[in-house]
């Protein structure tokens, strides 16, 4: 038997506000796809976030359907369950993924199907606010599952948040899955894990297929998916790093050192193969030079979005301030803003409900993307 797990591809996300990396979102998914029918899978299971709205457009609705279709005409069934970002919101909507059913997408996001002597078991992206309603814990949904289970493999495909990836998270891996299962797949966490044995079971994260975030941690894995293979007992994952994906160079920033590295990131631009222009990403602190500056320097070596030589530019920088005392502070502070918002709501299940909201809003890229997906998505914030 084998098979290709793969997770979070996000199909839709326009990010940067940009049709191109809508595109990069589809042409990574589609790769996966392409190594399953090459390799003739068995099957293919998706552990969440196929879309990455609960309410995507038309046209990313279509490019859905496209690669499902891909997988039909091969023979190749799909097993999806819904994640943080398709789930739709609890009783008032239904996850986007129902539509895709007639296609050939087998939705299993609370219970247990057979295929071929196989058994998956699927169960949607609870919230930490769902979790508390539940008594905290999703071991016993997962015993339910194994009693409905015959003799034969066991697949369980999560996206849930656990530790030690999720910090704040209260679920650990080794206290959740009871013994039963064989093979345990989850979504969620963007970077991939090399597989464990978790209670008897080979638990997989494969991560995203893009960066919807970029950070340094998800350059130096790699995107992809797990292919696994089964022979009798052995159960052997192997990750497959994407092709297709878009270059980032990331870059720390500092002032003093801008002509330098506007002559260097020029430099890693040539360097390049072909393909796709990349997005060059700036992490650091700014004190004199404003965007306007940074773009002049950069321009002087040809490096911008109209002379075609980048995709786009990215600032993740902060803005330091000189107190009259001296002291160099930070402008903002996340602690500090959650501990003040948990004193003003007081409650702290609505307060946790509360972040998990923002957290999900971060990860657009511009106040525009929020709205416009907010005014899509009236019932988005479900707390």
């Amino acid at each position: 038997m084998k098979f290709v797990h793969i997770s979070d591809t996000h199909l839709g996300y326009h990010q940067y506000g940009l049709q191109e990396r809508a595109q990069d979102f589809y042409d990574v998914f589609d790769e996966a796809v392409d190594f399953a029918i090459d390799k003739k899978v068995d099957f293919v299971i998706h552990t969440g976030d196929f879309f990455h709205s609960s309410r995507p457009s038309n046209q990313v609705i279509l490019q859905g359907i496209n690669i499902l279709q891909k997988l039909k005409n091969a023979g190749i069934p799909i097993f999806v369950i819904s994640g943080n970002h398709d789930r739709g919101s609890q009783v008032r909507d239904v996850s986007p993924l129902k539509i895709l059913e007639p296609s050939g997408l087998r939705l299993i996001d609370n219970g247990v199907t057979e295929y071929d002597g196989i058994f998956f078991a699927g169960l949607k992206y609870i919230s930490k606010a769902g979790l508390k309603q539940i008594g905290g814990s999703i071991k016993p949904i997962f015993e339910k599952y194994l009693e409905n289970m015959g003799n034969g493999f066991k697949i369980l495909m999560l996206h849930q948040e656990f530790q030690p990836f999720f910090p704040s998270s209260n679920l650990y891996l080794k206290n959740e899955i009871p013994e039963g299962f064989d093979y345990v797949g989850i979504g969620h966490y963007h970077i991939p894990q090399m597989p464990a044995v978790v209670n008897g079971a080979t638990v997989v994260q494969p991560g995203s297929t893009e960066f919807t975030a970029y950070n340094e941690k998800e350059e130096e894995a790699g995107k992809g998916f797990y292919y696994v293979e089964v022979d009798g007992k052995e159960i052997k994952p192997q990750f497959i790093k994407l092709s297709r994906k878009r270059p980032f160079l990331y870059y720390k920033f500092s002032e003093e050192n801008i002509e330098e590295l506007a002559k260097q990131i020029k430099e890693d631009i040539e360097k390049l193969e072909g393909g796709k222009k990349p997005v060059v990403v700036f992490k650091g602190f700014l004190k004199e030079l404003t965007y306007k500056d940074i773009y002049k320097y950069l321009s002087t070596e040809g490096i911008s979005e109209e002379e075609g030589s980048i995709l786009h530019l990215h600032f993740n920088l902060t803005r330091e301030v000189t107190e009259d005392e001296g002291l160099t502070v930070i402008e903002t502070s996340t602690e500090k803003i959650n501990q003040e918002l948990k004193r003003l709501i007081g409650d702290n299940e609505l307060f946790e409900s509360v972040v998990e909201t923002l957290n999900f809003l971060r990860t657009f890229d511009n106040i525009d993307e929020i709205k416009k997906y907010l005014k899509e998505n009236p019932d988005a914030i479900d707390i």
